[in-house]
């Protein structure tokens, strides 16, 4: 069977970039010899469930991990070589001359606005527009040295399939890790007598967690026994914003952080609360047109998502019915919102069950097949 070179822009395994496994483990499964190449901490192979994973040290010079990527590429001949991310397509460039090799470019995000875009600590957006040029005219050059492009949300899909090939693959998650029946007697009694609106994934600015608090502290003078929980992320270290530091400060009983929680043992958090949240702000085009994996793992999980009215997010949740949209970024509004969610039992199981019907429609397990058909024609 084929040999097949995974090219990673960043750090695979600290955490674990689940998108690059998912298809790693796929191609595995499909008959193909699948290796990884990935910037680590340090230089090392590894082996994990039969994937050759070779890390290659990052160094501080600029260019430098690139060139030890590329020349570790160049000592293996792979068949295909399927490149995630921005750097890795520009690695294309080379590798199509230098090897003989079909060349897939797994495009997560939209990289010109994505790469340009600055967020200050005051919330101030600032946008290089000559970086966002320099950016796109890079993508058109790289873009001439792949066969198919593989991305992650339409508008991407739109926007290259006018240049090259391009298929959609949505990064959901597998089943067997978040599904409804995912439940655990510790969370339980975690959660017992409480109503739970949960977060997950990482705080980064641009993604409403000013505006979610500040909601809040609004809610929990109607809901005394409200409980907000932030999965796989540390608030305390987010240390821009007042807003934040405010609720930590009058409310500790009102909040859990976890911390870091292994990919496999999340789905027990999000099938026994009440709420989902997502407040991604629309501070540029990558976050206009996103659709973050949190959006995917709440509702595999049975768990009604609230979100802020973005376009491709609003597509999802009205089509199944499995959430709210809130088109205000006043804290006044969205605490109204969850007031009136949380209070009302119908409206609660009602959302809890139509999020359930269609849990299983978005599951990697049903669109890897996808990634089959790519790899065969």
């Amino acid at each position: 069977m084929a040999s097949v070179g995974i090219i990673c822009d960043r750090e695979l395994l600290k955490p674990m970039d689940q998108r690059v496994w998912k298809e790693a483990v796929s191609l595995k499964r499909m008959g193909y010899n699948v290796e990884i190449i990935t910037p680590h901490n340090e230089s090392i192979t590894k082996l994990i469930k039969g994937i050759k994973i070779h890390c290659i040290k990052k160094r501080r010079i600029p260019g430098l991990t690139a060139l030890k990527i590329i020349r570790q590429v160049l000592k293996r001949k792979y068949d295909i070589l399927h490149c995630h991310e921005f750097n890795p397509l520009l690695y294309s460039i080379i590798l199509r001359k230098a090897t003989k090799s079909k060349i897939i470019w797994d495009c997560h995000e939209d990289y010109p606005s994505l790469i340009s875009t600055k967020i200050d600590e005051d919330g101030i957006v600032r946008e290089n527009k000559i970086l966002n040029k320099i950016v796109t005219l890079l993508i058109k050059i790289g873009i001439k040295n792949v066969d198919t492009v593989i991305t992650v949300t339409p508008p991407l899909v739109r926007r290259y399939r006018k240049h090259i090939r391009t298929i959609i693959l949505p990064n959901f998650p597998p089943s067997k890790s978040f599904n409804p029946n995912l439940k655990s007697k510790e969370i339980s009694k975690l959660y017992k007598n409480k109503e739970v609106i949960l977060y997950q994934g990482g705080i980064k600015r641009g993604r409403g967690m000013a505006l979610i608090l500040s909601s809040l502290n609004i809610v929990v003078k109607k809901i005394p026994n409200l409980v907000f929980v932030v999965l796989g992320g540390e608030i305390e270290k987010t240390g821009w914003s007042r807003g934040i530091k405010k609720f930590l400060n009058e409310h500790k009983d009102n909040i859990i952080t976890t911390g870091w929680i292994d990919y496999d043992k999340m789905a027990p958090y999000l099938t026994q609360a009440n709420l989902g949240i997502i407040m991604n702000k629309p501070t540029h085009y990558n976050n206009k047109i996103g659709l973050p994996n949190k959006l995917f793992e709440y509702i595999a999980c049975g768990l009604p998502v609230l979100s802020s009215d973005l376009p491709e997010i609003k597509k999802i949740l009205v089509k199944n019915e499995c959430g709210l949209i809130v088109d205000s970024e006043e804290p006044e509004t969205l605490a109204e919102h969850i007031v009136q969610f949380l209070k009302d039992a119908n409206k609660k199981n009602w959302y809890k069950e139509t999020t359930k019907k269609c849990a299983s429609k978005y599951s990697w397990e049903k669109y890897d097949k996808i990634l089959h058909y790519i790899y065969n024609s």
